[in-house]
């Protein structure tokens, strides 16, 4: 599978520091996730490192990450970790934003059969059978 998504995150009321910060996070679980190779948008395409005495990425470079599929497990385990998120404690609602080759879906505001369902089409649209 030569996929790659580029995921954005939302959280109700975040600002732009706490976006950071759970994009660092779930950048964090992905790397632990075989078939996926994660990175920072900004440093999937930056060419040059960051200044010295510099953070490197800010909040507005690290609003995305692109997860390059590897394997055929790959995408399941994605989607898998992104729905853990999605349902994990937090008083705020949530969004995932995936796009493959400029085709856009949110999850947000949806049972599991209706996220599966949205899933579903959209990952055919793109020649990816649904993950079990």
């Amino acid at each position: 599978m030569d996929t790659t998504v580029t995921v954005s995150l939302g959280e109700r009321g975040a600002d732009p520091a706490r976006l950071e910060v759970l994009h660092r996070q779930i950048r964090e679980e992905l790397r632990h996730v075989d078939e996926v190779d994660v990175a920072s948008l900004a440093s999937a395409t930056q060419s040059t490192p960051a200044p010295a005495g510099t953070r490197g990425l800010g909040p507005a470079e690290i609003s995305a990450l692109s997860v390059a599929i590897l394997g055929s497990g790959g995408m399941t385990a994605l989607l898998a970790s992104l729905r853990d998120w999605l349902h994990r404690g937090h008083a705020a609602p949530r969004t995932v934003r995936l796009e493959i080759d400029g085709d856009v879906i949110v999850l947000e505001n949806a049972d599991a059969a209706e996220r599966s369902e949205l899933l579903r089409n959209f990952l055919s649209r793109h020649g990816i059978q649904e993950p079990a």
